[in-house]
């Protein structure tokens, strides 16, 4: 287009004249135009019109051209510009490499420190004002929080140094591919115009170009490394050394600020008070305004040492914030590097030192509370400025008739109150923004607390947080030994069990009445436990009685359960809580928080020794077997004496957080109850293998599993795996527990739905025998028994699938809630890369895809739930849709079948996605086996179409009565490929469905079960036809299952050489009526003719012998 116009515009100019009458045609020819057109048909258009219209369908290929000629330039000029930005920091880096080495600064050290600090504050005038002072400690502030950013940036830029090697030959060798790639001439594509070839090999080179500096920066920043770590160290030094200055000035201001302020303030108190003493003489307002200035001047006294307080506590938690992204940062870094044992180890120190989230959260909460109340307060302190101003107003107006003396006071005591609140309110501000900072710090803490808590939990699980059990451990356990003879050893005593029975020894002699009351707390709970068993000895005597059996019994046995449980439960509860109060010894409060979580377990364990005791409700109210309950509950038992001791002494090691015993006598601990476990499972796993023989079934998969998993365990806790087996262990604990209380909820659900089954049953048997009970008792026969008849109820298998999905349910959100600390740690499993699958991007380039492992385990998870829930997908929609009355069975069973199909078709492309197998990589292979399928296997093809057609059209049902061919039937189950019928002999039949699509078919209840029987009745000749249609219409309408509407009807049909032909029409409700109600009109119609006279025609022959033969002569004879 360019080269069309500039010619245009180099040619010399016109005169006036002609330029103005060319200006003039063309305008009569763009209005002569469009008549022209609207006069001729664009067919028929002369000259170069003809031709213009005929061209105008490549319109669209030119715009396709210009818009592919558009995207390449954009492409062009966005390479080009990310190349001037590498050539750019190209220099840079080059630059600063050429920089001389700079020299590290010393150390420094306490006296150097303090001697700067006095030169600080030298340069502070000794007279200084409140408000330069404040002015001064936000300058501090603003620059520590500089430095403090410019701090995490060096050291983040540091770390990824320290990692930057092993990634950058890895990014060199691609690079250098990518040059060679980009190298290479654009090559012309047939019918390609030559603009685009031109604007692609313009795009190559700027690709080429970009590829060439984006390399020489990455070899850079190879050769570069060791300069740049240097230079980073003495930036490091340097803002460290001057944050080390700054912070002391900091303290120093504070304190500087609160003492110069207190004074005044405390000064200014005494004045209030002494004006509010001298005062008492006065007038009620008067007094009122030094009470009001005597309130608002200790007010401001006590703002002062809150904000001096809270600066306090501002410091300490900006330090905090600082120490938490430093351990986020150096952990990160760490596990960048790898290193094993000592990462692991590292991460456990770093859970150990991690303060609790609901520590954070509660002073979050308190901060925000504290400025709601302090914003209030200013507006109150406005309101109350403002408000001040208007009375003065209006005393000064009205208060000439008051006496001058009176006047002066209340103007001198309003002026000071004024100046009080102007005083209160920048006081006000400032503890606001204080508060503003600690919110902020908080949430930050908050923050980087919760992603070093998710880094450790997805990464500490794989790391042993301990050192292996060899040479180093045993000297620990002497360390821990030698400890006992004193208190010289500090912590590690501390947390031993023998010192801590020494305080609890002495704790009970400083604290006999709080032990005490726990004691008769006790012992009252022992006594209404003994009651709590006689009540529920007596309900397991009401529930064997079905007459008074009902569903309350097994809610007072649970209620008498629970109080059951509950004396040792409260406590060790209570014990806990009393050992973690303030007034008691330091030592002491590892053993509380190890009581106030095992509580929790001897409720659960008390619970279910009552729930398996004789009379409990497994036996009485459940009917479990017995053999199984007493298995349980031994096992019970001696779970209980393992778990008991080792979580006492190991949960003491642990909330000590003393490595020491963590890693000697804690590890004892749980090393025990790991190897308590295996052996536990061990024996179920024989008495399974007793009772029911060889094979697989889940008592021997389950405990073989936990057998394999302790004996795993106990080996990791030798080789340091401590919190790994710690972690583990609680959560099959939890799913045990979650497991029993699920099969509880579940048994207790299905004793509700079985009494109710009894109950109709027992109404139904009660009502049956009372009719019959007259004449079996004359006949001598005895009355059935009702107490063995409802021993035969049970629930229906509807309900039984209800309960099973509800506790698959049940079990499956229980599992998942136990092991969500443990879920986190299968993150790491995405790092684990098993192939690598290419992908299309939007603009065609080809992408690799990493497939890890953890995209593997949720494809296997996905088709093991899609096979689960296809399974279990009929029983929930039969459920679900069963409570409706607007869905039928034949309704159900069409939305279930195409529901299963839904969930496999969406199952199977999800999980084959996880895999690396996208859509655009299946459509060929889809393509391929559809031509295959139309060819190869197009019977089995069509049939499959054709049984989706059947399952959304609908001809017939699942139950209907149909007819194809010559088979009659009901349809009892309707497949993908062919539909089973099963027959009137009752022989099961397996159609195609296809059959049914080419066929004909009927349906004898698609709309309307209403059918018409038609029987032919033949009479002798000389029969009363009136009295013949009588006879059988009187038949017809005294059956009951013949219908009214329509009426039976019969039609003399015609007469025939055996005799008179009527057919009567009768209809019937429902189509297996049909044969009754045949079979019994043909009964009738046989019996009134035979009782009326009326012969029933017969068939009828006659003869007619022409000529006789002959006689023999022997007979002639």
């Amino acid at each position: 287009m360019r080269a069309f116009l500039l010619p245009i515009f180099d040619r010399p100019r016109l005169p006036h004249s002609v330029a103005f009458m060319l200006c003039a045609l063309l305008a009569l020819w763009l209005v002569l135009c469009p008549a022209l057109a609207r006069a001729a048909p664009a067919s028929t258009l002369p000259g170069p019109l003809g031709s213009l219209s005929a061209g105008s369908g490549g319109s669209s290929a030119a715009d396709e051209e210009q818009r592919a000629l558009q995207a390449q330039r954009d492409a062009t000029d966005t390479a080009n510009q990310e190349a001037d930005a590498l050539a750019q920091a190209l220099d840079r880096l080059r630059a600063r490499a050429q920089a001389p080495a700079p020299v590290l600064p010393a150390p420094l050290g306490d006296a150097e420190l303090a001697g700067l600090l006095a030169r600080w504050q030298e340069r502070i005038p000794a007279n200084a004002s409140q408000e330069v002072l404040e002015r001064l400690l936000a300058d501090e502030r603003d620059a520590i929080a500089a430095l403090k950013a410019g701090i995490e940036k060096s050291a983040a830029e540091q770390a990824n140094l320290v990692t930057q090697p092993g990634s950058g030959r890895a990014d060199l060798s691609t690079l250098q591919q990518r040059v060679q790639d980009s190298a290479e001439a654009v090559t012309a594509e047939p019918g390609e115009p030559a603009a685009l070839t031109q604007a692609r090999q313009l795009r190559r080179s700027a690709e080429h170009r970009r590829a060439t500096l984006e390399l020489a920066l990455r070899q850079e920043e190879q050769s570069t490394i060791e300069t740049r770590q240097r230079l980073l160290d003495a930036q490091l030094q340097a803002q460290r050394r001057e944050l080390l200055e700054r912070t002391p000035r900091v303290a120093w201001l504070n304190q500087r600020i609160a003492e110069r302020g207190r004074q005044q303030l405390e000064q200014q108190a005494q004045e209030a008070r002494a004006a509010e003493d001298a005062a008492t003489d006065a007038s009620p307002a008067i007094r009122e305004l030094a009470q009001q200035n005597a309130a608002l001047a200790a007010q401001i006294l006590e703002h002062t040492n809150r904000l001096a307080q809270e600066r306090a506590a501002l410091a300490g938690d900006e330090y905090r914030q600082g120490q938490l992204a430093a351990a986020l940062r150096d952990t990160q870094a760490r596990l960048r590097l790898g290193g094993g044992a000592a990462v692991g180890q590292w991460l456990w120190q770093q859970r150990v030192a991690l303060p609790t989230a609901n520590t954070v959260q509660a002073r979050r909460k308190t901060a925000q509370r504290q400025l709601a109340e302090l914003r209030l307060a200013l507006f109150n302190a406005s309101e109350r400025r403002f408000s001040l101003n208007s009375a003065a107003g209006r005393v000064d107006g009205a208060g000439m008739d008051a006496s001058a003396d009176a006047a002066a006071r209340r103007t001198a005591l309003w002026s000071r109150q004024a100046a009080l609140i102007d005083q209160l309110q920048p006081l006000l501000l400032r503890r606001i923004a204080v508060l503003e900072q600690t919110e902020a710090a908080l949430q930050a803490t908050q923050r980087s607390g919760t992603e070093l808590r998710q880094v450790m939990d997805k990464e500490l699980l794989w790391f042993p947080s301990h050192r292996a059990m060899d040479g180093t451990w045993l000297r620990e356990w002497r360390t821990v030994l030698q400890s006992a003879g004193g208190e010289e050893s500090g912590q590690a005593f501390s947390a031993s069990p023998w010192n801590t029975a020494h305080a609890l020894g002495a704790s009970l002699l400083a604290n006999v009445w709080a032990y005490l009351a726990i004691g008769a707390g006790v012992l009252l709970l022992l006594g209404l436990r003994r009651h709590a068993l006689r009540q529920l000895n007596a309900i397991a005597l009401r529930v064997g009685d079905f007459s008074r059996d009902h569903f309350g019994l097994s809610l007072a046995a649970l209620g008498w359960s629970l109080l059951y449980a509950l004396p040792w439960s409260f406590a060790t509860a209570a014990l806990g809580s009393l050992l973690q109060s303030p007034q008691m010894h330091a030592a002491l409060e590892p053993l509380g928080l190890a009581l106030e979580q095992l509580s929790s377990f001897v409720f659960v364990v008390t619970l279910l020794h009552a729930l398996f005791r004789p009379g409990g409700l497994a036996l009485a109210h459940f009917g479990w077997p017995p053999e199984r309950v007493q298995s349980q509950r031994r096992m019970l038992r001696q779970a209980t004496w393992l778990i008991v001791p080792t979580e006492l002494l190991g949960g003491l090691a642990f909330f000590s957080h003393d490595d020491l015993a963590i890693s000697t006598w804690g590890r004892l601990c749980i090393l025990t109850l790991a190897l308590g476990l295996a052996w536990i499972a061990y024996r179920y796993f024989r008495h399974s293998l007793r009772r029911k023989g060889p094979g697989w079934h889940w008592g021997l998969i389950v405990s073989a599993a936990l057998m394999l998993l302790q004996a795993v365990l106990a080996t990791g806790i030798v080789l340091g795996y401590v919190y790994t087996a710690t972690e583990v262990i609680q959560a099959l604990l939890g799913s045990f527990v979650f497991l029993a209380a699920a099969e509880v909820l579940v048994s207790l659900l299905r004793r509700w739905l079985l009494l109710g089954e009894r109950r109709l049953a027992l109404n139904r048997l009660r009502a049956g025998t009372q009719a019959q009970g007259t004449h079996a008792t004359e006949a001598g026969k005895t009355p059935p028994d009702e107490e063995s008849q409802m021993a035969l109820v049970t629930v229906s298998t509807q309900t039984h699938r209800l309960l099973g999905l509800l506790q698959q349910v049940l079990v499956a959100l229980s599992l998942v809630y136990v092991w969500s600390p443990v879920l986190p740690a299968l993150l790491r499993f995405n790092g684990v890369v098993l192939w690598y699958t290419t992908n299309t991007a939007a603009d065609g380039v080809a992408q690799s895809a990493p497939v890890s492992l953890m995209d593997l385990l949720l494809g296997a998870l996905i088709l093991l739930l899609t096979f689960s829930l296809t399974r279990n997908l009929p029983g929930l929609m039969e459920v679900v849709l069963s409570a409706s009355l607007r869905f039928s069975n034949s309704a159900r069973y069409t939305a279930t079948t195409l529901a299963r199909y839904v969930v496999i078709i969406a199952g199977a492309i999800t999980a084959l996605s996880l895999l690396g197998l996208r859509w655009s990589q299946l459509q060929w292979l889809a393509a391929a086996l559809t031509v295959g399928l139309g060819f190869g296997l197009q019977e089995i093809f069509a049939n499959f179409v054709s049984g989706l057609i059947l399952l959304v059209e609908r001809p017939f049902r699942v139950g209907d009565i149909i007819t194809i061919n010559t088979l009659d039937g009901t349809v009892t189950r309707i497949r993908t490929r062919a539909t089973t019928v099963l027959d009137f002999d009752n022989k099961e039949i397996v159609i195609p469905n296809k059959t049914f699509i080419t066929g004909q078919v009927t349906n004898w209840t698609l709309s309307d079960d209403v059918t018409r029987l038609v029987i032919d009745v033949s009479v002798a000749h000389g029969s009363d036809p009136a009295q013949v249609r009588e006879l059988l219409l009187a038949i017809a309408g005294e059956h009951p299952q013949v219908l009214r509407d329509p009426a039976p009807n019969c039609w003399f049909m015609a007469l025939e050489g055996q005799g008179q032909k009527f057919e009567l029409r009768a209809y019937v409700g429902a189509v297996g009526d049909r044969l009754q109600v045949r079979n019994d009109l043909n009964r009738g119609i046989n019996e009134r003719l035979a009782a009326k006279g009326i012969a029933v025609a017969f068939p009828q022959m006659d003869i007619h012998v022409r000529d006789l033969p002959g006689k023999g002569e022997g007979e002639a004879s």
